[in-house]
C-alpha cells in the first residue's frame, strides 16, 4: 500500500507555506542594505487531469499534481560572497481506483561561501545537501519501497576555486568528501546505494566539479542549466557520477506559463536490480537515469 505518512505530509506543508507567491513568478524581498542580503523565493504548482466516460477507444481517469519551490538567500560585501539555496518539489498522480503514487520527490539545500582572489576568481568552499521527503516505489505495483527519507541521503563538502561570471559559475575542487546515508533499516541490510550491507553511512573523497549557466534566451524563456560530476580516488575513480539538470522556462504571458525539466544522473553506486518472478536477481548494475518533466501552469499572484 503506497501510503504517505502524517510526518511526511507536514513537512511538506511547513516548506511550502514560507512561499508568497505562485507559479514560478519570482519575488524579491527587500532586505536591510547595509546587511548586503538579498533574498529570492519563486514557486510554481501545476496541475493535470483527464477523464473518461463511455469512451469506446479506451481509458483511465487521472489526476495528477506537481509543486516546486526554490528560495535563495545572497550576500555579498566588499571580497565576501555567500549564497544559499533550498530546492525542493513534489509531485504526485493518482490513476483510476489505484493509491496515490509519486512522482517527484526532492530537497536539496547548497550553501558556497567565496572570498575574492582575483576579478573573476574566488577561494570557495561548498556544502551540498540531498534527500527526499517520503517512501519512492519504482512502480505503483511494487509494496517495498526502494527509496525514503535519507535513504539516500547525499552530503558533498568542498573546498576549491570558483570562477564566476555574470552567466555562468564554475567550481573546481580536488577536495572533496561525499558521504552517502542509507538510514532505512531493510534498505540498509541489502546494501542500497552503494553502502556496505547493514551500514548506513559510506565516506568518499575525491575530485568534484560544479558548473551553473542561466541565460535569458528571449524575452520570455529563460534557461537554468547544472552540471555535478564527482570521482572517488579510493573507489572506481574511473567512474565519474554525473547529475546534469536542465530547466526551461517560457513565459506564455500573465496567467499561463511552461516549463520543461530534464534531469539525467549516473551513480555507479545505485544498481537497478532486476528480478524475475521467483525473485531470482537478472541484472545488477548501474544504469544511466533520467527524468523528463513538461507542464502547463496557471499564474497566480498574492
Amino acid at each position: 500500500m503506497h501510503t504517505i505518512s502524517i510526518k511526511s505530509i507536514i513537512l511538506i506543508l511547513l516548506v511550502f507555506s514560507f512561499c508568497n507567491q505562485l507559479n514560478a513568478k519570482e519575488n524579491i524581498i527587500s532586505i536591510d542594505s547595509t546587511k548586503a542580503w538579498k533574498i529570492t523565493n519563486s514557486l510554481s504548482l501545476t496541475f493535470g487531469q483527464s477523464a473518461y466516460k463511455y469512451w469506446a477507444k479506451g481509458g483511465e481517469n487521472s489526476l495528477s499534481g506537481l509543486a516546486n519551490y526554490k528560495i535563495s538567500a545572497y550576500y555579498k560585501k566588499n571580497k565576501a560572497s555567500w549564497e544559499n539555496t533550498l530546492e525542493t518539489s513534489y509531485g504526485i498522480i493518482q490513476q483510476g481506483d489505484r493509491k496515490v503514487f509519486k512522482t517527484d520527490d526532492k530537497i536539496e539545500l547548497t550553501s558556497i561561501y567565496g572570498y575574492k582572489a582575483s576579478d573573476y576568481w574566488y577561494y570557495s568552499g561548498l556544502m551540498n545537501f540531498k534527500t527526499q521527503y517520503a517512501e519512492g516505489f519504482k512502480t505503483m505495483d511494487d509494496t517495498l519501497s526502494s527509496s525514503n527519507f535519507m535513504s539516500p541521503g547525499y552530503l558533498i563538502t568542498s573546498i576549491g576555486m570558483e570562477y564566476k561570471r555574470t552567466d555562468f559559475n564554475l567550481m573546481l575542487s580536488a577536495m572533496t568528501g561525499k558521504t552517502t546515508f542509507v538510514l532505512n533499516n531493510r534498505l540498509s541490510e541489502e546494501g542500497a546505494f552503494g553502502v556496505d550491507k547493514g551500514k548506513k553511512i559510506k565516506a568518499g573523497f575525491g575530485t568534484y566539479v560544479r558548473f551553473t549557466y542561466k541565460k535569458q534566451l528571449m524575452t520570455n524563456i529563460e534557461l537554468n542549466n547544472k552540471l555535478e560530476l564527482f570521482s572517488d580516488y579510493f573507489n572506481n575513480p574511473e567512474k565519474v557520477d554525473v547529475n546534469w539538470e536542465i530547466l526551461l522556462k517560457m513565459k506564455i504571458n500573465k496567467y499561463f506559463s511552461t516549463i520543461f525539466n530534464f534531469n539525467l544522473i549516473y551513480d555507479y553506486d545505485t544498481k537497478y536490480i532486476v528480478k524475475d518472478n521467483q525473485g531470482i536477481i537478472l541484472s545488477d548494475e548501474a544504469k544511466v537515469q533520467y527524468k523528463e518533466v513538461f507542464g502547463l501552469a496557471v499564474n497566480f499572484a498574492f
